[in-house]
């Protein structure tokens, strides 16, 4: 039996919102799912974007430091620090900062970077599995507006923020 949104026991056959959401998550899953499958257990989730982040910086000769973690993913520090100790040694080190000793900068290794170009390998063929079927054209109008519900939202967050701010 194949699921639907329309038997999932949510709001998705009524609010775009809430099946934008049901979306996100399933696509997250299958996508943990097949890095899982095609990379390592290691580096689903959280892990995985972790190091994608700091070899994408690597690349542009930025420095990654811990609580740009944090801030990234909003996680607490505790639990950051929990993970960058499961990647060390094997996806990642710590290296200290000159100008500040308390400062350690994280650096992929060449297992994390070699690991890294698998992901966005297994990426890349899940994005093609993830559109198949799918008219460019239809690809290209999707991506208009979820743009365009990704402002909205934005926009909306910006406001009610500001609104609290104010005390309305």
């Amino acid at each position: 039996h194949e699921s639907s949104y329309d038997d999932c026991g949510c709001c998705a056959d009524v609010h775009f919102g809430a099946l934008l959401n049901q979306t996100s998550r399933l696509i997250r899953r299958a996508l943990d799912a097949r890095i899982n499958a095609e990379v390592s257990s290691e580096l689903s989730g959280v892990r995985g974007r972790v190091l994608g982040d700091i070899v994408r910086a690597e690349r542009q000769c930025r420095d990654v430091y811990q609580r740009d973690i944090e801030q990234w993913f909003n996680i607490r520090r505790s639990s950051v620090t929990a993970m960058l100790q499961g990647m060390e040694q094997m996806l990642i080190t710590r290296s200290a900062v000159a100008k500040d000793a308390r400062l350690k900068r994280l650096i992929a290794t060449e297992k994390g970077r070699a690991c890294h170009k698998q992901i966005e390998a297994s990426i890349a063929r899940f994005e093609d599995d993830l559109q198949s079927g799918i008219d460019p054209q239809q690809a290209a109008a999707a991506r208009a507006v979820l743009e365009q519900t990704l402002r909205n939202a934005q926009h909306i967050l910006q406001e009610e923020n500001t609104n609290q701010e104010e005390g309305k």
